[in-house]
């Protein structure tokens, strides 16, 4: 028999890495991006300050994340670490896809880097910010099991965030681009998922009346983001969640209110929350002159750009890339750093996932709410390179790691082995 035991399987946060350590980097990872509020200051990309944080305090993030997880691997008892690697052992062909993944960003950097590509670029954008928290996904079960005995700490987390936002707006100072907000984040963007990643949860799961009162105050956050990414993957996600009896009405009402809601803020804001690239494309093709924001012509810059790389369908850059630039969308961006190979195995990998997650979806509640708000993040990279964004990239895994947790016979099946 096993040495991992049915109760050990069962347990909800039992030791000091599920009960202390991995809740105390959760809040960590919201409350991280606060010092660019706080400071005033914070990269241009992504708020209104001039300058940036000192390097030590921005790379802070991933030295405490290195630390928690040596800690995790370190302070687990034997259990935990047996559970997570039967559970490797019992999904091989996922696990496999997902390492040969990791395997791919770290070859197409060396060869990119042979190819005169810089070190710094190199080792950010192919290893650094899409592989860094990654780990979560195979070693989920040492960090959490179940979710609902943490659910006390995530509220106080989103009511965290309302209470930030307030004091933010009140203040008369903002993180964000123009009238674009994101609360403790740091960023309207990441912000925006953060809400959608809670609406999805607070529809599917809440109960008491405190659950449903956070509600509208998360709606109202993203409404202050105007993130498009952030609305578009809620749409995606809510509709995922549609086959939820006790959520359906709730959805449905939400569906309404949030395109009523979009409708209004196109209405108050067209330059900032309307689709200029869509906007500037009809004007051009009526023979019109009209100006756009920086926003739009970054973004219509980057698409010609890519279009330069990619356009003759060359076979050199579809099967290894091209040199390192920025472009918006997640899965171009895929296609620039690995190739074709890199993009198919992320869909296959994301695919799998949901499939999954959608099959036990009736069986646990923790699987249902990682599925839908996986998709809800999948369908915001279409938009913005989250993957590469702490935390938004970090929940990514999380969702990923959940949904891979055994359940219904497979526990019994792990328990037994």
């Amino acid at each position: 028999m096993n040495s991992v035991s049915y109760p050990a399987i069962l347990s909800h946060q039992s030791g000091f890495v599920r009960r202390f350590l991995f809740p105390g980097f959760l809040i960590f990872s919201v409350c991280f991006y606060s010092y660019r509020f706080l400071l005033g200051m914070g990269s241009p990309l992504t708020t209104v300050y001039d300058s940036d944080a000192p390097e030590w305090l921005r790379v802070s993030k991933d030295v405490v994340w290195l630390a928690v997880l040596l800690a995790g691997l370190v302070f687990s008892n034997g259990e935990p670490l047996a559970f997570a690697r039967l559970n490797r052992r019992a999904h091989p062909a996922f696990f496999r896809l997902l390492f040969a993944l990791v395997c791919l960003f770290v070859l197409m950097g060396v060869i990119h880097l042979f190819h005169h590509q810089s070190t710094m670029d190199t080792f950010l954008y192919w290893i650094r910010y899409p592989l860094e928290y990654i780990p979560v996904a195979f070693f989920m079960p040492i960090f959490v099991v179940r979710w609902r005995p943490l659910v006390p700490m995530l509220l106080g987390l989103g009511w965290l965030s309302v209470a930030f936002l307030c004091f933010e707006l009140l203040s008369g100072r903002q993180m964000g681009f123009y009238n674009r907000y994101g609360s403790m984040l740091g960023s309207p963007n990441d912000y925006g998922v953060f809400c959608v990643l809670f609406i999805i949860g607070l529809l599917a799961c809440a109960r008491a009346w405190s659950h449903w009162l956070l509600l509208p105050f998360m709606v109202c956050g993203l409404a202050l983001t105007l993130s498009r990414s952030a609305f578009a993957g809620l749409l995606a996600g809510v509709c995922s969640l549609l086959y939820l009896r006790r959520a359906r009405i709730g959805v449905l009402v939400g569906l309404v209110l949030l395109i009523s809601l979009a409708g209004l803020l196109i209405w108050k804001f067209p330059v900032v929350f309307a689709f200029e690239q869509v906007q500037f494309g009809l004007a051009h093709l009526s023979g019109l002159d009209i100006d756009m924001d920086n926003s739009a012509a970054l973004r219509l810059n980057e698409l010609r750009v890519f279009q330069t790389r990619f356009g003759e369908f060359d076979l050199a850059p579809l099967l290894l890339g091209t040199d390192y630039f920025h472009i918006e969308s997640w899965y171009l961006a895929l296609l620039v750093r690995t190739g074709i190979f890199g993009l198919l195995l992320w869909l296959v990998v994301m695919a799998a996932t949901i499939f999954r997650g959608w099959r036990y979806r009736n069986l646990s509640q923790d699987h249902a709410v990682a599925t839908s708000c996986l998709i809800a993040i999948c369908v915001a990279c279409a938009f913005i390179p989250y993957p590469d964004a702490f935390p938004t990239n970090l929940y990514l895994w999380l969702a990923v790691g959940t949904i891979w947790l055994p359940v219904g016979p497979e526990i019994l099946e792990l328990a037994f082995v």
